[in-house]
């Protein structure tokens, strides 16, 4: 079984493109965990009625890494595929793909979304938690935590983490977009895409700003994203954008 990880806050219209990719592409039995970190935009009385989700609700918004550590925990299946709220899978048959990858050599541990180049540089992001697949029982017994530690966020932490064991990654580079006119990242496995990520979203809850990306932009952005084919089509009913 596949557990499938992620951690919410304040992202409606994207948590539900992510959970209906998932019922929609996912060939393997899994199950969905979803960590609420206190969003107040309806995402959790959405997720509540989800019968397939395995919603954690939080009182308090502990951050990504420690939602990501609770949801380890929680996980049963033999493998977990770890997806940021603002990715979303894009067809079947991903699951053999990100095994296969795993499988290519005895010491790896770990298929990710690919990040910086040069891993030992001194600002170097060598994976992106985009996504990122590994075998369950090895990340429980070796005690890992997804918890940022100094200069090293979710990707990092985890890449170094390995690393300094001698284990290998797996990086997947991101390719040509898929979708026309949107501000994110696409990823290949077997020349198919397979998923994307969606740049800012978590960060751009009641701002006007986040580094120099504007919030006209994101929403421009955001909107091209919902009306591309394979969205509506993934979303069906639930297609339309949350305007609050």
């Amino acid at each position: 079984m596949l557990s499938v990880l992620t951690v919410s806050y304040n992202c409606l219209d994207f948590i539900k493109l992510l959970a209906l990719s998932v019922r929609r592409f996912s060939t393997w039995p899994h199950e969905l965990i979803i960590i609420d970190n206190a969003s107040s935009d309806g995402s959790r009385e959405w997720l509540e009625k989800q019968p397939d989700i395995r919603l954690i609700p939080l009182a308090n918004n502990i951050g990504h890494g420690r939602g990501l550590d609770m949801a380890l925990m929680a996980a049963k299946g033999e493998y977990c595929l770890i997806l940021d709220a603002d990715a979303h899978i894009q067809r079947n048959g991903y699951e053999d793909d990100l095994l296969i990858l795993y499988q290519s050599n005895p010491n790896m541990r770990l298929v990710a979304a690919k990040g910086t180049y040069n891993a030992d540089a001194p600002d170097a992001k060598p994976i992106h938690a985009a996504f990122m697949f590994f075998e369950t029982r090895i990340f429980k017994d070796l005690g890992f935590s997804f918890v940022a530690v100094g200069r090293y966020d979710v990707g990092r932490k985890v890449f170094y983490d390995l690393r300094d064991l001698g284990l290998e990654t797996v990086r997947v580079e991101s390719g040509v977009k898929f979708y026309d006119g949107v501000y994110g990242d696409n990823y290949y496995l077997e020349r198919r895409p397979t998923f994307y990520h969606n740049w800012y979203s978590s960060r751009m809850w009641q701002k006007d700003k986040v580094d120099d990306y504007e919030r006209v932009e994101f929403d421009k952005y955001k909107i091209a994203l919902f009306n591309q084919p394979l969205v509506k089509e993934i979303l069906g009913e639930e297609g339309n954008l949350d305007r609050a």
